[in-house]
């Protein structure tokens, strides 16, 4: 019995919302993306970064770096963490004036949650 399990290789073939914390978009179109055990750059052409960036589930946070709005475990002292803080932990820095609004994607997003847990 022949059966093919698809796997799925998480550097080559990643989705961006479900497995990446936060990407950085640097020069001539490298784009660094930060997954919880793994770093992966890509080169992408502009409309695939203005596509990344223009996605509804990660906000700005400085010049060139956008966080999983979904993935945020706590924003704290001008970084964003999404892991148990730690000497480990992944953050990104955030600026003073973005880290109030993220704030409050972030409490919708756990209120929306809650309304649907509390729905089923």
């Amino acid at each position: 019995m022949n059966v093919a399990l698809e796997t799925r290789n998480t550097y080559e073939d990643f989705a961006l919302e479900k497995d990446i914390m936060y990407f950085r978009v640097g020069e001539h179109g490298l784009v660094s993306f930060h997954g919880k055990n793994y770093h992966i750059k890509k080169r992408m052409n502009t409309e695939q970064i203005q596509e990344i960036t223009a996605n509804s589930s990660f906000f700005k946070v400085n010049t060139d770096c956008y966080v999983n709005t979904r993935k945020i475990l706590q924003i704290q002292d001008g970084k964003v963490f999404f892991e148990i803080k730690g000497a480990d932990s992944k953050f990104a820095s955030i600026t003073k004036l973005r880290q109030h609004r993220l704030k409050e994607i972030v409490q919708q997003h756990k209120t929306e949650a809650a309304a649907g847990e509390s729905a089923k």
